[in-house]
């Protein structure tokens, strides 16, 4: 069994900074004085920074001028030049160095696994517990101090790599960074969804929500090949699945409900088979969700699958909160989302229903004080956009087919209408451009 204290990597470490104190910069650059397990070590390595940092030499006689003994009464003189004395060489001070922070790390660990004992025996819910458990154990500092801030320069360095890439993206022909939507224009507004957004999708009921969202995830994992996890608290996975098929094979939803796709539309089937089968995409379907439980299925996931490229949570106004009244808790909801695109690298898909506020406007085209329950929906997302179809209000519209996907906030570009045409019976919005008299033969980049 591995000691979680390594007294000798502590001494090889201080007595390395006192024999060669060129050595302080480069080995204090990512281990914090709390990693030592001893207090003693811990209290004369900060004196060490101490002095470096004035600028003052660092030895036995400028650490004991500075304070005569440490603050367990230790002589600072006796204790470093007993160091200094049995530190015969430097060589290898960068892995002591790393044996002391992979210890500290080993000790959290320890630690974490006292506190999640507790919790195990607390009054709560099991998803609550497991929760807390995971936070407990992500929250482990195994990144050192090297996250904490950067300087500009350093921050500037890695920044032109990012403008290298964009660059050669562009010189390919590459208009953006993040996933594709499938819908060429909506990509242009968004340069694609990117790690960490937060991106609503709002709209009244019957206008295609659940649709556009269930596109945007199959274009990922079918087209695109990366892992999705979708959380519908609306809907089954059977119908998910039967607008999936719909959606990816070009087949009318109601032969795939009435069993005559089989008949009718074998080929589209069997097509649209072969490529959900080996798509990376996971759904999970349970009715009563809280935003703890959508987080741990979400680490399972990330963990299962080597990391998730997107989520999709649908709907947020089915989500349980704490009962702390229902505009309070879709504020904290609404964080723990943002927290939650961050937490696993990925844009989380949200949607949301909007209030009647619209149904009262000449123009029903919704706007983003129409999002229901809290205005913190609009300050946490990086990207709002409203699915709108004229013909649910008006039948006889001149736009009949057409859905409009309005973009009312985008905090890295610009808002805009990007039209769209909506097969409903075949579960999808296609791009404007693909529009054809035929509706089975319309190509999409699934």
């Amino acid at each position: 069994m591995m000691d979680l204290h390594s007294l000798e990597a502590e001494h090889g470490v201080l007595g390395a900074m006192l024999r060669q104190p060129h050595l302080i910069d480069v080995l204090s650059d990512d281990l914090a004085a709390d990693a030592f397990a001893w207090d003693d070590n811990a209290d004369l390595y900060r004196l060490v920074l101490e002095l470096h940092a004035d600028g003052q030499p660092v030895d036995p006689i400028t650490l004991e001028s500075r304070r005569g003994a440490l603050p367990s009464g230790t002589k600072t003189f006796g204790y470093a030049a007993e160091i200094l004395t049995n530190t015969p060489s430097v060589a290898n001070a960068k892995s002591y160095a790393q044996i002391i922070r992979d210890r500290a790390i080993c000790r959290q660990l320890a630690s974490a696994a006292e506190r999640i004992n507790e919790v195990a025996h607390e009054q709560a819910s099991v998803e609550d517990k497991v929760s807390l458990a995971q936070s407990i154990v992500l929250g482990l500092d195994a990144a050192g101090k090297e996250g904490e801030c950067q300087m500009i320069g350093d921050i500037l360095a890695d920044h032109v790599e990012i403008l290298q890439e964009r660059l050669d993206r562009f010189e390919q022909g590459e208009i953006m960074d993040g996933l594709s939507t499938g819908i060429l224009d909506l990509d242009k507004y968004t340069q694609g969804l990117k790690p960490g957004q937060m991106i609503v999708i709002a709209g009244r009921p019957a206008m295609g929500k659940t649709t556009l969202a269930m596109n945007v995830a199959a274009d990922v994992a079918v087209g695109q090949k990366k892992p999705v996890l979708v959380v519908s608290l609306e809907m089954s996975k059977t119908q998910l699945m039967d607008r999936l098929l719909a959606a990816v094979g070009g087949i009318p939803l109601p032969a795939l409900k009435s069993g005559v796709c089989a008949a009718d539309h074998v080929t589209e089937l069997n097509a649209a088979t072969l490529k959900l089968r080996d798509a990376p995409l996971c759904v999970s379907d349970v009715p009563v969700m809280t935003m703890p439980r959508i987080r741990s299925i979400a680490r399972r996931q990330s963990h299962r699958m080597g990391g998730l490229s997107l989520i999709v949570i649908d709907y947020l106004g089915l989500v349980e909160g704490e009962g702390k009244g229902r505009t309070e808790d879709v504020t904290a909801m609404s964080r723990q989302i943002k927290l939650l695109a961050r937490e696993m690298g990925c844009p989380v898909i949200i949607l949301s229903q909007l209030n009647r506020g619209c149904e009262s406007r000449p123009d029903k085209r919704p706007v983003l004080s129409d999002l229901r329950e809290s205005g913190a929906i609009e300050q946490d997302a990086d990207i709002v956009m409203f699915v709108y179809r004229d013909e649910v209000y008006h039948p006889n519209t001149q736009d009949k087919g057409i859905g409009e996907i309005l973009i009312r906030k985008n905090r890295d570009g610009e808002i805009g209408t990007v039209p769209t045409v909506f097969q409903g019976d075949r579960s999808r919005f296609i791009p404007l451009a693909a529009r054809s008299s035929q509706a089975n033969v319309v190509q999409v980049n699934f």
